[in-house]
């Protein structure tokens, strides 16, 4: 995708005589001082088009006396081009940009329970993730990968006969805080001031969440007047957990977030890397990641269809659509040895080539799936049940779109045909041709149309990846062997020395990218999937931000429920179809 053009660069250069101007290799920055910041970021919005809110975190340099950086992404989807827009906090703290952005009332939590930087203006500034008096900020270079062990946990042993030397037990008596009962209650009481009859509490155990996910509804009746999020409840600390590991090491990573599309998370992540490092990836490669990313998707958008259907009520539909679903499955793991954590591609290829006879069973797979798209339509399409659940509920706006940074099929549900594979090209997209589904009202029903739709295109793209793939010779190569950065086959490994001497290198030493940054982004099936990355030229990244398209998504929620009841709450989060790995991370 573009970056801001040096024509509008110009322009903003006259406008604001101290912003700095910089164009680097993969993107275009503006450094502003905080007292002009909301006047830029207001200027670029409404002057400049970019009005689109892709994401806002910080980064940390503890050695600097304005130690965190934010850094804010903005779209215009007129020109298709982004800018990065950075600032330094002073003494801590950055003025909050929610009146330019809902969503930036979400990031500023993020980073505010992160890291600690306070939000000037925010209209209710608490963890995001966290519990409140939580006294630390993980993402902080001094808070140690490992946490701060600080509370004791004896063993049964000692409770009953003393301490004994040499200990009763093998693990350390030292463990990291957890939260308690009274942690939770303070938690839920700062989040939500109640204002009408009962505060209820969905989940975070609750099938209708599909997740770990913990909603509080203050209800008059059976009417939702305000409602707010409890994030957190399977946060595992990603961007920490890749400041400490080789580039290559953090792949599997990635499946543990999105896990229903665990390839379209590694197809996103291998494409930043490999902008970083300047990876070329073979052709065959190219055309075994789309096509693959396309079966993911149509996976996950199985599981959206046949468990949103069974939280209004169509089981009949949960079974039909796990049907299909075994099929692909069965795909991915003939080809990577794994059904749902797959980790099947690598920098700068794929792991293994196309097994024997997989191009044979996709086309059948693709040849007999229209006909099963048609019984879905036939059950739910013209359902009175199912149109009186869907029509008219949670409807969402294109300026809403823009201003809480939606993506995939919940931005196109609204008409806005923000698509990556579209917009910014990766693997073998621009060689293929498939349309992107828009729809016009923006309701749960217009969501459930594109994502029927986004099947059919779907198919239309692994069809000519086949096509494809069976015209490529057999010894066409999956992998680039000729960088230094990636690692050789396995069966190499075991026939030449200096492939395992190469391999051996990356594991223990890692690869040195070059200084810089770069940020890279995927169309996953729950929208805009991107990574960030900043490097000071280590095998490690210094600062990977995961831009996670399910929490942005899910950040309108509240807003759409208000007013509404109970029950459509249901089918609301069902059509924002939020994966709890990607939104905690």
């Amino acid at each position: 995708m573009p970056w801001m053009n040096r024509v509008a660069a110009d322009r903003i250069k006259q406008e604001f005589k101290d912003v700095e101007v910089e164009h680097t290799e993969h993107t275009t920055n503006l450094h502003v001082k905080k007292e002009k910041l909301l006047e830029l970021l207001s200027f670029l919005k409404n002057r400049e088009g970019y009005r689109h809110f892709i994401d806002f975190f910080c980064i940390d340099f503890p050695d600097r006396k304005e130690r965190f950086q934010g850094v804010y992404i903005l779209y215009n989807p007129d020109e298709n081009e982004r800018v990065i827009v950075k600032t330094w906090a002073k003494d801590g703290k950055l003025p909050s940009v929610q009146n330019l952005w809902a969503c930036a009332k979400w990031a500023e939590r993020e980073a505010y329970d992160m890291f600690g930087v306070e939000f000037e203006g925010h209209e209710n500034l608490r963890r995001m993730f966290l519990w409140e008096g939580y006294p630390y900020f993980p993402l902080r270079k001094d808070f140690p990968l490992q946490g701060i062990p600080e509370v004791e946990l004896p063993s049964l042993t000692e409770l009953m006969h003393g301490r004994t030397d040499p200990p009763s037990h093998d693990y350390g008596l030292l463990h990291t805080r957890i939260a308690t009962l009274e942690d939770l209650e303070r938690t839920e009481k700062a989040r939500l001031q109640k204002k009408a009859q009962l505060v209820l509490n969905w989940g975070p155990l609750h099938p209708g969440t599909h997740g770990t996910i913990w909603f509080l509804f203050d209800l008059d009746g059976e009417n939702v007047v305000q409602c707010d999020v409890i994030l957190g409840q399977l946060h595992r600390g990603m961007e920490k957990i890749a400041e400490n590991l080789h580039y290559f090491q953090f792949l599997p990573y990635t499946d543990r977030m999105d896990y229903i599309s665990a390839i379209c998370n590694e197809l996103a992540y291998v494409s930043a890397v490999e902008k970083l490092l300047g990876v070329e990836v073979p052709e065959k490669a190219r055309y075994i990641r789309t096509m693959f990313a396309e079966l993911q998707r149509i996976n996950s958008h199985l599981l959206w269809l046949g468990t949103g259907a069974l939280d209004l009520g169509a089981l009949t539909v949960f079974l039909y659509a796990f049907r299909e679903r075994e099929k692909i499955m069965d795909i991915i793991e003939g080809n990577a040895g794994y059904r749902l954590t797959s980790a099947f591609l690598r920098i700068g290829g794929v792991h293994y080539d196309l097994a024997e006879g997989t191009l044979d069973v996709v086309k059948a797979f693709i040849k007999d799936f229209p006909k099963r798209l048609k019984e879905y339509h036939q059950l739910l399409t013209r359902n009175r049940i199912w149109l009186r659940r869907t029509k008219d509920v949670g409807v969402i706006t294109k300026e809403d779109v823009f201003n809480y940074g939606l993506t995939g099929p919940v931005a196109r549900g609204s008409g806005v045909p923000y698509d990556i594979r579209k917009l910014e090209p990766y693997a073998a997209y621009d060689e293929v041709e498939f349309d992107v589904p828009v729809g016009e009202v923006g309701d749960v029903y217009d969501r459930y149309l594109v994502r029927m739709e986004e099947m059919v295109q779907s198919l239309r793209i692994i069809e000519q990846c086949v096509s494809k793939l069976e015209k490529l010779p057999k010894s066409a190569p999956y992998i680039n062997r000729e960088h230094p950065a990636v690692m050789a086959p396995k069966e190499e490994v075991f026939k030449s020395l200096e492939s395992m001497v190469k391999n051996f290198r990356i594991v223990v030493h890692g690869e040195k990218a070059p200084k810089g940054e770069v940020y890279v982004s995927g169309e996953n099936p729950r929208g805009e999937l991107g990574f960030y990355i900043y490097s000071t030229g280590d095998s490690k990244p210094y600062r990977l931000r995961i831009r996670s398209g399910a929490l942005y998504n899910l950040s309108i929620f509240p807003k759409l429920i208000e007013g509404r009841t109970i029950a459509d709450a249901i089918a609301l989060l069902g059509s924002l179809d939020p994966v709890v790995g990607e939104t905690d991370r």
